[in-house]
């Protein structure tokens, strides 16, 4: 039997989003051929560096490897605290400067147009670009000024976007969900402040409108600090656990799906949570 057609949809959570490495990582070792992947946010960054070629395992010793003075550059805040030139230029660095018809898997980035709310998919031109503008969340990294637009994270207006690989043709779609964890805690830093704020955004967002996607991946991290990057080898783990954990319901779904409604995904991510 012919195998459907797979979309993988990467969604938003700034540290959290290493455990998309764990995900991508279980299909890998599962045999899972993965068609076409979108992203927003982190999300954005891990599928451009994938489907630029890096292997899995090269992009964790990178992450591992990383700090801060190689990314950040502090501006006076204007429009973000982090200017976003480093971030930019690391992130050509690592995708080697590709354009999106250079890559080894059709992809697409999610990113908010923050003059007029709108959300944005770029599928065209540098990927770098499209990474650096998804990846800017508000207060924290500069918005990037892209073909006439004001450019932020992609996870303001589409946390998981499942309806992008849709559109790429995906004949089934599932979508990582890195949750917004959302519980009482001390503002000790003005990134606190704001990476609450975007996670309080983003379940709202989530509950109005569910995941229409036929499976849902959701790693457990709510032990994860989304405002550092000192957590690598957890997030991969909870990703990997995550992904095995539903690999056999994959392959049956890859043979003959019946899609799901938004409740019923929304159900399951909840059980995913507890």
């Amino acid at each position: 039997m012919k195998q459907k057609k797979l979309g993988l949809a990467l969604g938003s959570g700034a540290a959290r989003g290493f455990a998309h490495l764990g995900v991508l990582q279980a299909f890998e070792e599962k045999g899972i051929r993965i068609d076409c992947i979108s992203g927003c946010s982190i999300g954005s960054l891990i599928g451009a560096l994938y489907c630029c070629g890096m292997p899995v395992l090269e992009i964790m010793d990178m992450a591992l490897e990383l700090v801060p003075w190689e990314w950040i550059d502090i501006s006076m805040p204007k429009t973000g605290l982090i200017q976003g030139r480093r971030l930019e230029q690391l992130i050509k660095k690592h995708t080697g400067g590709k354009r999106f018809e250079d890559l080894k898997k059709p992809f697409a980035v999610v990113a908010a147009d923050l003059s007029t709310g709108k959300r944005v998919v770029l599928n065209k031109g540098y990927v770098y670009k499209a990474v650096r503008a998804s990846v800017a969340i508000p207060g924290i990294i500069a918005p990037l000024e892209l073909e006439g637009k004001i450019l932020a994270d992609g996870g303001l207006v589409d946390p998981v976007p499942v309806d992008l690989v849709k559109e790429m043709g995906a004949g089934y779609t599932v979508g990582v969900n890195l949750g917004s964890w959302i519980e009482e805690k001390k503002m000790k830093s003005i990134y606190d402040v704001i990476i609450q704020s975007i996670d309080i955004l983003q379940n709202e967002i989530l509950m109005l409108r569910g995941i229409e996607a036929d499976l849902i991946i959701s790693p457990y991290l709510k032990d994860i600090n989304p405002v550092t990057f000192n957590q690598v080898e957890e997030c991969v783990a909870a990703g990997r656990k995550a992904a095995l954990g539903v690999i056999d319901e994959l392959r049956s779904g890859l043979e003959a799906t019946g899609k799901r409604g938004w409740l019923q995904n929304l159900v399951q991510r909840k059980q995913n949570h507890r």
